[in-house]
């Protein structure tokens, strides 16, 4: 698969052009023609806007042509206005007049119709945006290429958003003017021009802050890596919201957008690599949009905020802890300047509610907000009410925020507790500052969240060389649909996976012989192909310590299995994990690392990692589990081999990496983490199909 992004001067002359056509211009009211005649010319664009329709063009005086052909110069765009049917010969007129972008509106509901269209563009070297597309904006250039109203009074700033869902496009264009959009691109089927040919142009834009995206599905994969790759690069937060975690949400994405949405934890582990930021819902998008907007980065991982109520106060401390933001803890001198402006008997806490009487407020938050966003442990500050406007006290309370504002370089936000406050006036208020304001304790909470996470990230690269034995597997395994364990713990430990010690026995005999010299306790598992559950088909007999009972066990297996009787040694007891890898076909393999046996129920947790990561990764994702707590000695008991499970998850990583090509699934249940190594009891390989 290959990267399938545009060229940088066709991104330009669809999303920044110097002049446009368009085809299809109507004198009917009703018409997607004229509602396009209107966007377009009302929007402030200063290039040539050129116009055709054959049918008005005799009696326009000029004003409009009758073909693409007839126009006095070549437009660098061509707006297309039409049936269905009449599209693909616009499409031809609009390239052969040396057009380098398109955008098209109709559907094009024909599959084959859809890949002429795209072939021809290609070879053109041209962009389009659509079919099936509600148009774009680009409000730094004053452009509104779209039928459908959005507020002319939208004023520029530095959002950029692309969205595969026209109505969630309009959803946020329709603000209450909180959120100021650079360019907004509702991006129809992407016969051609993807969303990540969109992403890439618009992080090269002087003016973005953050882009955000709304995904049903990515079409070009490495596309899409590479332009968040350059998003990271530039310190530019990507936010985005992906439909497809409920099967029914998946199946109606499908039918939709006709392309898979593909696995959605695998997509957020991506997404997380490559530095992105996943939104959970619109409002919370919203919110991350906004306050990443202000341009800000926080700088110490303790938050700060001020309060007009003793219980919203506690409501979101209680919000914070859960989205795992902490409250800084302020510096002795920080409190005393703090105190020194509260009235008697109200504490100088974080978070603080300084009201009291109310007399001098103004002075009073101002003061007290200044101070925390100067304290080193603070590196976000929020200022929360239930923000309304045309109302004097919170319109004292904005100076406040103002005041204390620009004496900060860092991240300071109004927050609203309530969602549904009336605070459309403030919210413009705020915006002519710099100031967003987020509405919603939660949606706050996910947002702070958001910009605490950001930060660098590594390029997501693999090992410039593969594995020494990467070769000789990928030779072993060519052509063969399975793989048996003893197989599988060889190829474990050639890539450093602790295994037990083990052989292969076809009697009774060497099944005792085997025992003997592996010595101790052993375990014994049936070969058979096809077997994904051994254990639950009795095909895996576990503390054989004696001579008797391994024949036993060997003569039973025998006789209900076909193949070989695996012989091991029992691993010494430890803590259960779990580690797997699945291989997408999009995006790559990822590995699975979770807690086994009985703490996969009672604690229910996992994380995924995409491939190839390094144990210092790994390490740092199994610290962030809550199971991580039995691997440091909880409670008095001894401290695991945690090291060991994070470089136990690395190499298969690698191995998954190395091999993508052959193995479709790995799975190593359990991992049994001891005091000193953490050793792979079990090996599972399915292989890809050949």
């Amino acid at each position: 698969m290959q990267d399938q992004t545009l060229p940088r001067s066709a991104m330009d002359a669809l999303l920044a052009p110097q002049s446009i056509a368009l085809v299809g211009v109507s004198d009917r009211p009703d018409s997607y023609g004229h509602a396009l005649d209107r966007m377009l010319s009302g929007g402030g664009f200063s290039g040539p806007i050129l116009r055709v329709n054959p049918r008005l063009a005799a009696q326009s005086g000029g004003r409009i042509a009758a073909a693409l052909a007839d126009l006095p110069d070549v437009p660098e765009h061509v707006v297309l206005s039409l049936a269905t049917e009449r599209v693909e010969a616009a499409v031809d007129a609009a390239l052969a007049t040396g057009a380098r972008a398109l955008t098209l509106f109709s559907e094009c509901p024909d599959p084959e119709m859809r890949r002429r269209i795209g072939d021809r563009v290609r070879a053109a070297g041209a962009a389009l945006c659509g079919p099936n597309s509600m148009g774009f904006h680009n409000l730094t250039h004053g452009l509104r290429v779209t039928p459908f109203p959005v507020p002319l009074d939208l004023k520029p700033g530095g959002i950029g958003l692309i969205a595969q869902s026209g109505s969630i496009l309009g959803a946020l264009m329709n603000n209450d003017r909180r959120l100021r959009f650079s360019q907004a691109v509702s991006t129809g089927s992407e016969t051609v021009t993807t969303a990540a040919d969109y992403l890439h142009w618009m992080i090269d834009q002087p003016e973005t802050r953050v882009v955000g995206l709304f995904l049903e599905t990515v079409r070009d994969p490495l596309g899409f890596i590479a332009a968040m790759e350059a998003a990271a690069a530039r310190d530019l937060p990507v936010v985005i919201l992906k439909v497809g975690r409920s099967a029914l949400s998946a199946r109606m994405a499908i039918s939709h957008t006709g392309a898979l949405v593909g696995d959605d934890a695998l997509f957020r582990a991506l997404v997380r690599r490559l530095g992105g930021h996943m939104a959970g819902s619109v409002d919370e998008m919203a919110a991350m949009l906004a306050l990443f907007a202000q341009g800000r980065r926080a700088t110490a991982p303790g938050i700060a905020s001020i309060h007009d109520s003793g219980g919203e106060r506690e409501l979101m401390a209680d919000m914070a802890e859960d989205h795992g933001l902490s409250y800084a803890s302020l510096a002795p001198e920080t409190r005393a300047r703090i105190q020194s402006v509260l009235e008697p008997g109200i504490a100088a806490d974080n978070p603080l509610d300084a009201w009291g009487t109310g007399q001098g407020a103004q002075e009073t938050y101002t003061r007290s907000v200044a101070a925390m966003m100067a304290d080193p442990g603070v590196g976000t500050g929020l200022y929360v009410l239930n923000w309304r406007g045309n109302y004097y006290l919170h319109e004292m309370h904005g100076r406040a925020l103002a005041d204390a504002y620009r004496q900060t370089d860092k991240p300071l936000a109004a927050v609203s507790n309530f969602s549904g406050s009336d605070d459309r006036a403030i919210s413009a208020y705020f915006a002519d500052l710099g100031i967003p304001l987020l509405s919603g304790m939660q949606n706050a909470m996910a947002a702070v969240r958001a910009l605490h996470d950001h930060g660098p990230v590594a390029r997501f690269r693999p090992p410039a060389m593969p594995h020494p034995r990467a070769a000789v597997w990928r030779a072993r395994l060519a052509g063969r649909d399975w793989i048996g364990e003893a197989e599988g713990y060889a190829l474990f430990a050639d890539y450093g996976i602790a295994c037990p010690s083990h052989m292969l026995a076809a009697s009774r005999d060497e099944a005792v012989h085997a025992a003997r010299r592996i010595g101790g306790s052993v375990v014994l598992k049936t070969t058979q192909g096809g077997l994904s559950h051994k254990s639950d088909l009795g095909g895996v007999q576990t503390g054989l310590a004696t001579p008797d009972a391994v024949a036993a066990a060997y003569e039973d297996l025998a006789e209900r299995f076909d193949g070989p009787v695996l012989v091991a040694r029992m691993v010494d007891p430890g803590m259960e994990w779990s580690l797997g890898a699945v291989n997408d076909p999009d995006f790559g393999p990822a590995v699975r690392i979770a807690p086994g046996g009985l703490f996969v129920d009672l604690l229910g947790e996992d994380v995924l990692l995409m491939a190839p990561f390094t144990p210092d990764e790994a390490a740092s994702a199994i610290a962030g589990l809550r199971a991580a707590r039995l691997l440091a000695g909880y409670r008095g008991q001894p401290v695991l081999a945690a090291p060991a499970l994070g470089e136990a998850a690395a190499a298969l990583s690698r191995m998954a990496w190395d091999l993508r090509d052959t193995l479709d699934e790995i799975e190593s249940n359990p991992v049994i983490v001891g005091t000193q190594t953490a050793t792979a009891v079990d090996a599972v390989l399915r292989l890809r199909p050949s």
